[in-house]
């Protein structure tokens, strides 16, 4: 400690007391000795403290999962510091500023969205209160955070970090060119209301504070619903008291700010659907229902069309479940349109918008809709279920007659060559949504017919052109539904045939064999017997990938493939285009011939692997144990033949990826066709580690991809069923008929028994096999067929394996009710 030891010693030393002991005869040596233990201590406090006054080491910035980062995803930025005070803050300094307590020693900032305005340099500062003392370290050195956009070239501006009183200043991160990001809406108390109860719709957005007190518009994308509020901070909340019917919709935000006299706007944010609940009670329609509260919407005028009502101020569908010509001829006779002639389901007027109205059941005499009946369950349809009405009065569409070469569908150009493959058309601009007769008529002879229905267009004819077709030619259609009404004429198209100058089928050669060793060349010829030269062959590799034009020397062209791979082999087939007569004629592909690549009994040589990160696979399905067994061989990937395919080459391969024992070994492309070559198959015992094990089978593979063979392994998740009842509703009457469906999303590819429980009893069963989803039971509704349905399966090949039931469907029986017992309240 300095001087003032040797001096304590030293006064101990002489006197052997302390110096007051001798009487305080001397006044200043009792001052020098009080001076000198007070130095003592400050000294003694000053080195047990040292620690705590020392400086707070420089904290260290970190980026996850990267310092670049993709617009809109999320990042972590890290400080952190070695020492061994607990406790204390970070703040962070940069685009973002903020401040978070220290745990262990570091603090994560996050940012769930990054913006173009997030990039730029950050750095850390740790402050820390240690013996009552608040210590700040100094900054960290600076990183930088770099915000990327594949998509467009952005260029991003590095926002300096740092000023004379070390923190971020705000001129120097002008953020009025930086893009905002989409606002958010939600919905309070609940996404789904009541109708007549209060909602709270908020609309937010994740930005710096430099971008809040600005304003949102809360849309209703299928409503009439818009409203703009100042923001409190960066969320609005926009309140409806009293929700309507006509409050149900999607709803969507957007957000608009003014930064350093710059006005930014958001896009519209990603839209929410708010359904408002009836609780169950009946359309309480209007007395009387006037014709201005029903329209007919599409393209065919006032008397045909979609069916739409207006109530409570907005406009809906009705659900076709129960919809007949009853219901039809009301709206008809209530719209003074004549009597209907059809009542189309299905959209056949193309989808609506808005709400599903529940719909009506009328006994077909009634003058309006308010006479009859409305239906209590609720609606479960969607809008590819609205319907429909065509009325008598509804003017016909004239049709358009059409004719064109085939197999090109190009339109025609006359003359036509007699022999030539043509396809005439007699098409309405729209589906008619009525049962008719589509007739084609040459010199106003009829030519040939067609019966048409809801949702055609018209009719189509194939045939081969010849002098029976030259004239002129027109198309009409007849009603055959209800009211028979025959539309105006088509256009009229005149045509005239020539003698026949079409090209004959060319044929395909291969030099100098057809049957080529592995690495060898090949020649491949495609030639035609015509006068017509100087055209274009396209040679085609029908079951493969191989497929090249090149323009005849003369009547024939010859492709070279240098050096033949597996894929290579397969049929190959020719086709021959040539002008003629300035037209474009297209010869049919002549006869296929095989090329066979010769391995020399070589067998496929596979690499051991217990991956299907390797060289052999499993597709067509999600999980890596089940699927179409797939090959890599020469570096492609192909598929094998299923011709000798059995459960024993199943077993290698589940043996081979770690999946358990093989389950099915399907067949004919189960689990969808494949792509590229078709290699030869296995010959296994059963017993081999891998595949490797196996011999291969030296004749040529004659399989097509719908012949893949597969594999279902024990190591497999089994699919969990979906249980559905058609009509897809909640209550039924008696008599009534009902289907109900237990599936799954894709084939099994295993023999299986399915089981649907009513109540959990077994309700009925059937037995499937590999090609099938599920299955479905048909039955008409009674009293006993009420309560919750489940559904599950078992596997029954080679090992029991039960799946998951699937959810539970309810169905409730009830007897008719009349309208006028339900209103709303």
């Amino acid at each position: 400690m300095g001087q003032p030891a040797p001096l304590f010693a030293w006064t101990l030393g002489k006197s052997k007391t302390f110096p007051f002991q001798s009487g305080c005869n001397n006044l200043g040596v009792m001052q020098s000795w009080f001076l000198l233990m007070t130095q003592l201590v400050l000294r003694a406090q000053h080195a047990d403290g040292a620690s705590e006054h020392e400086p707070l080491p420089q904290p260290t910035i970190s980026f996850s999962p990267d310092k670049t980062i993709h617009f809109r995803e999320p990042v972590n930025i890290t400080c952190s510091v070695s020492t061994g005070h607990q406790g204390g803050t970070f703040s962070l300094d940069g685009p973002v500023q903020d401040t978070q307590r220290a745990s262990g020693g570091a603090a994560t900032f996050s940012i769930p969205r990054v913006g173009y305005y997030h990039s730029g340099a950050y750095r850390c500062q740790y402050q820390a209160t240690v013996a009552g003392r608040s210590l700040t370290s100094a900054f960290s050195p600076a990183a930088s955070l770099a915000v990327v956009d594949e998509s467009v070239d952005i260029k991003l501006h590095s926002f300096p970090v740092g000023s004379a009183d070390n923190h971020m200043n705000a001129e120097h991160t002008d953020l009025s060119h930086e893009p905002l990001p989409d606002p958010t809406v939600s919905f309070s108390p609940s996404k789904s209301i009541r109708f007549g109860e209060p909602v709270n719709i908020t609309c937010s957005i994740w930005t710096q504070p430099l971008h809040q007190g600005g304003t949102f518009t809360l849309d209703q994308q299928d409503g009439p619903f818009q409203e703009t509020q100042t923001a409190s901070g960066s969320s609005a909340v926009f309140g409806i008291p009293r929700v309507q019917l006509s409050h149900e919709g999607s709803y969507r935000c957007r957000f608009q700010v003014t930064v350093s006299g710059r006005t930014l706007s958001s896009s519209y944010g990603p839209a929410e659907r708010l359904p408002v609940d009836d609780n169950g009670m009946n359309i309480q329609v209007k007395q009387p229902f006037p014709a201005s509260e029903i329209r007919l919407v599409g393209s065919r005028g006032r008397c045909a069309g979609r069916v739409e009502l207006r109530l409570h101020g907005k406009w809906g569908t009705l659900c076709d479940d129960h919809w007949t010509m009853d219901e039809a001829s009301v709206v008809c006779r209530q719209l003074g349109c004549g009597e209907a002639l059809s009542a189309p389901k299905k959209a056949c007027f193309d989808k609506g918008e808005g709400p599903i109205w529940r719909d009506f059941d009328c006994h077909g005499d009634e003058p309006t809709l308010t006479d009859c009946a409305t239906r209590v369950a609720r609606v479960s349809c969607d809008h590819d279920e609205d319907a429909g009405v065509v009325c008598s009065d509804a003017a016909l569409m004239t049709p358009v007659f059409s004719l064109y070469h085939m197999p090109s569908s190009t339109p025609a150009q006359l003359p036509l060559f007699n022999g030539e493959q043509i396809k005439m058309e007699c098409k309405t601009p729209s589906a008619l949504c009525v049962n008719a007769e589509f007739h084609i008529y040459r010199n106003g002879e009829l030519l040939t017919g067609f019966a048409s229905v809801h949702e055609s267009l018209g009719m189509t004819s194939l045939t081969t052109a010849g002098s029976g077709y030259q004239g002129s030619l027109h198309c009409q259609y007849t009603y055959t539904e209800n009211q028979r009404l025959t539309s105006p004429e088509s256009n009229t198209v005149q045509v005239l045939t020539v003698a026949s100058s079409l090209l004959p089928d060319p044929s395909v050669s291969f030099s100098p064999s057809k049957i080529v060793r592995l690495g060898k060349s090949v020649d491949v010829t495609c030639s035609i017997v015509t006068p017509h030269q100087g055209g274009t062959f396209t040679l085609d590799q029908l079951n493969g990938a191989f497929q090249e034009r090149v323009e005849a020397r003369g009547t024939s062209a010859t492709f070279t493939i240098p050096k033949v791979r597996y894929d290579h082999d397969g049929l190959y087939r020719c086709r021959y285009e040539v002008k003629i007569s300035g037209r474009s004629v297209v010869s049919d592909y002549g006869q296929s011939l095989s090329l066979t690549v010769d391995d020399d009994g070589v067998n496929i040589q596979v690499t051991e692997t217990s991956s299907d990160d390797g060289d052999i696979r499993l597709a067509g399905r999600s999980g890596r144990c089940a699927g179409r067994v797939e090959v890599k061989v020469s570096g492609k990937w192909g598929t094998l033949c299923d011709d000798h395919w059995s459960i024993e080459e199943a077993g290698v391969v589940c043996r081979q990826l770690g999946c358990g024992a093989a389950v099915s070994a399907p067949k004919e492309a189960c689990f969808g066709p494949g792509r590229g070559p078709i290699w030869r198959d296995f010959d296994c015992h059963g017993d081999e580690t891998t595949l490797t094990k196996c011999t291969t089978r030296v004749a040529t593979v004659a399989c097509g991809h719908d012949e893949d063979a597969g594999v279902v392994c024990s190591g497999a998740a089994l699919m969990t069923p979906v249980l559905t009842v058609s009509p897809s509703k909640y209550k039924f009457r008696s008599g009534e008929d009902l289907r109900i469906d237990c599936d799954v999303p894709s084939n099994l590819c295993v023999k299986a028994t399915f089981r649907i429980y009513r109540k959990g009893e077994l309700y009925t069963s059937h037995d499937i096999g590999h090609s099938n989803i599920g299955f479905n039971s048909r039955t008409t509704v009674d009293k006993n067929k009420a309560g919750a349905y489940t559904c599950d399966y078992t596997y029954t090949e080679n090992q029991r394996l039960t799946s998951a039931r699937s959810g539970a469907v309810s169905i409730a029986v009830v007897e008719r009710w009349l309208f006028s017992d339900y209103t709303y309240t």
